[in-house]
């Protein structure tokens, strides 16, 4: 008997992590359609800066 405990056990662990997962990702999907939804549609480029390495936005 003590095996089949060990089984539940570990099926409801995975259950609990898949449905933790999957609430994490509906989160991190809601807040990229949020900020989609707000960006004013202007994407800036990138130029490396060469004292520090860093990419900041170009100063056009």
């Amino acid at each position: 008997m003590p095996p089949v405990l060990v089984w539940l056990i570990g099926a409801a662990g995975i259950a609990v992590g898949a449905k933790l997962w999957s609430m994490a990702s509906e989160k991190a999907n809601a807040d990229l359609d949020r900020v989609r939804e707000n960006a004013d549609g202007e994407v800036r480029q990138l130029e490396r800066d060469p004292e520090t390495g860093t990419y900041r936005p170009r100063k056009s």
